[in-house]
């Protein structure tokens, strides 16, 4: 759904600028397309960083094993993450209010290599205590 048309910086940013200026008053045009790319960018990072720790849950709950975290469970989920991204990007190609991106892509492996980062560090600090 993300990769439709209702999701485009288009109608993003009109919702987006009515809840700026809501909360904080008029700003310029350009501060405005500033906060809009963040908050887009951020959204990537985040959403496939949280495929990317559900991918592993789920990794690890269908190929068990006795340890909490693997290189295997990691790479699975950064493998699936990628290919949902990359298959994302290539259906906005088709949607004529969105562009696919490669830089997108590596955008979204970012936020999924630092959740995974983020999950194996986790995972050892409780196996520590």
């Amino acid at each position: 759904m993300f990769s439709t048309d209702l999701f485009s910086a288009e109608h993003s940013g009109s919702i987006l600028q009515k809840i700026i200026h809501a909360l904080f008053g008029r700003i310029s045009y350009h501060r405005f397309l500033q906060i809009h790319f963040f908050i887009r960018k951020a959204a990537h990072f985040c959403s496939y960083g949280l495929l990317s720790a559900l991918a592993f849950f789920s990794w690890r709950a269908t190929l068990p094993a006795r340890q909490r975290w693997s290189f295997r469970w990691a790479g699975l989920a950064l493998l699936l993450t990628l290919l949902a991204a990359s298959l994302d990007e290539f259906h906005q190609t088709f949607v004529s209010s969105r562009t696919g991106n490669f830089h997108d892509v590596l955008l979204d492996i970012a936020g999924a290599v630092f959740f995974q980062l983020a999950l194996a560090l986790a995972i050892a600090r409780r196996e520590a205590t």
